[in-house]
């Protein structure tokens, strides 16, 4: 008893309780010894109760020793029930092979017994029916420990099914007991097996009908291929959907498998901030109820107030960005208003190693971890970190080359996004804008070369002149100068 005290914590509670019975039960038997043997009745019954009192702890120590240490080192655990109606059915047997020894007479205890077990069944009927109802979910398998389930009016998953209720943990944490009669009587949803099982979901949201649902389909597929949320199932495969048509909107829906059942909640919220990122940077405005709008003399300035702020954020942001310096006041006036707001959440990927696309983005808010990958092994390394008033995806903007890192949102980012349509005009206006981005593009990609030589051991760079003439080829060819 001293070595399983010591080897499994959660038991020591029985075993202390285990260690008791077996006092007690040395004390009456010494004490029936010291007294001169069991001659009279009252000593005979002190002995026949320490000898069960030592059964019991005997079997109390063998159901400690297989059931906590033994079967779950070789990994067949069983259920709490089980082990408790193997305990119960040896207490029974050891118990009456004890009497028999004793030398009384069984039959006559059998008898009277069956008349008691009558009484006390008439008596605990209820009790009787959780015990019974427990039997029946445990060979049934309706259910089991690990299930999320839905009864009257609760839903959670399934912790543990003893002899008179069953344990249910809530979405919000609670332990609910329930009868397991209850379970019997009414009507139980499995909503999902602990067996690698997964739950459809759906996540509505409404957007306008001035864009096509096939935009909108676009864009939120894509996010949702590129860059899943948390605890959403790979396969089936996520996907946008119209779920019906409202006066002033259209219903779409994000149907998806959820691969933890414990945690609906928050993966339709990670669902649903990925749609609106995903539109957000789309262009594309989310449906809210109409109101009546009170327009007040300001309104008039304050929108022009917000516009010229806004306005000087973007001149701000572009002043940031080193291969626009070349250009003039003007001009950087003219690109501030093609620039698109983009905002990422924490742990998107804002561009991937690899992937083609002719934008830029310039960042004014947040933080962003550029990473490169080596191989296909999905090893990467954190090469730079950046944070307002730097830039990224400036090859793919000027040359169409596909993204030489992956950029990371670090938390919650704010930037704002140049196509290549938008700087088509400007760039043409002046070809000779070209030759100095070349030059300073030409620096910052011998930089990202070394960082990759270092981690994949590549030949040596060309020369920085002849990067910056191929470069400049690119950039001409590109937008056909």
């Amino acid at each position: 008893m001293a070595a399983l005290y010591k080897a499994d914590p959660p038991s020591r509670k029985r075993v202390g309780l285990t260690a008791f019975f077996a006092v007690c039960s040395l004390a009456g038997i010494l004490a029936v010894k010291f007294l001169g043997g069991a001659s009279g009745g009252f000593l005979k019954l002190v002995e026949l109760t320490a000898r069960l009192l030592a059964v019991v702890a005997a079997i109390n120590v063998i159901g400690v020793l297989a059931f906590s240490l033994v079967m779950p080192k070789v990994r067949a655990g069983g259920s709490k029930f089980v082990e408790d109606l193997i305990l119960a059915a040896a207490y029974l047997v050891a118990g009456l092979a004890v009497i028999s020894a004793s030398g009384a007479d069984l039959s006559g205890i059998l008898a009277t017994s069956a008349v008691v077990t009558g009484v006390v069944a008439f008596s605990l009927q209820d009790t009787l029916g959780n015990i019974i109802g427990g039997m029946v979910l445990h060979l049934e398998d309706s259910f089991m420990p690990g299930d999320r389930i839905a009864v009257e009016k609760y839903e959670g998953i399934v912790r543990e099914i003893r002899w008179r209720q069953t344990t249910l943990e809530t979405l919000d944490g609670d332990l609910v007991v329930i009868p397991n009669i209850i379970l019997m009587k009414s009507p139980v949803t499995v909503l999902g097996r602990a067996s690698g099982d997964t739950r459809f979901r759906a996540v509505s949201f409404r957007v306008y009908y001035d864009r096509a649902p096939g935009e909108i389909i676009s864009a939120v597929d894509q996010a949702m291929k590129e860059d899943p949320p948390p605890c959403v199932a790979a396969t089936p495969f996520p996907y946008c959907a119209i779920s019906g048509f409202e006066p002033n909107c259209v219903v779409y829906e994000v149907r998806y498998y959820l691969s933890d059942l414990a945690a609906p909640g928050r993966t339709d919220s990670g669902v649903r901030a990925k749609v609106y990122y995903a539109l957000t940077r789309a262009g594309i405005k989310l449906s809210i109820p109409t109101r009546s709008v009170v327009v007040s003399e300001g309104a008039d300035a304050a929108a022009e107030k917000s516009a010229k702020s806004e306005l000087e954020r973007r001149l701000a942001a572009l002043k940031g960005v080193d291969v626009f310096q070349f250009l003039t006041e003007n001009e950087k006036t003219i690109l501030a208003g093609r620039l698109k707001p983009t905002p990422f959440s924490a742990g998107e990927m804002m561009t991937k190693q690899g992937a083609v696309a002719d934008w830029l983005y310039i960042i004014y808010e947040g933080g962003v971890e550029v990473r490169l990958y080596s191989g296909e092994t999905g090893t990467y390394r954190a090469v730079k970190m950046l944070g307002p008033g730097d830039f990224l995806g400036e090859m793919g903007l000027l040359t169409g080359e596909p993204r030489s890192a992956t950029a990371v949102a670090a938390g919650e980012v704010g930037c704002y996004r140049l196509d290549r349509e938008g700087f088509r005009g400007v760039l043409a206006s002046r070809p000779e804008i070209a030759e100095s981005i070349a030059a300073m593009l030409a620096r910052r990609r011998v930089e990202l070369a070394e960082a990759k030589e270092r981690m994949d051991g590549e030949s040596a760079l060309r020369g920085l002149k002849t990067v910056q003439q191929d470069l400049l080829s690119k950039i001409k060819n590109f937008f056909k100068l």
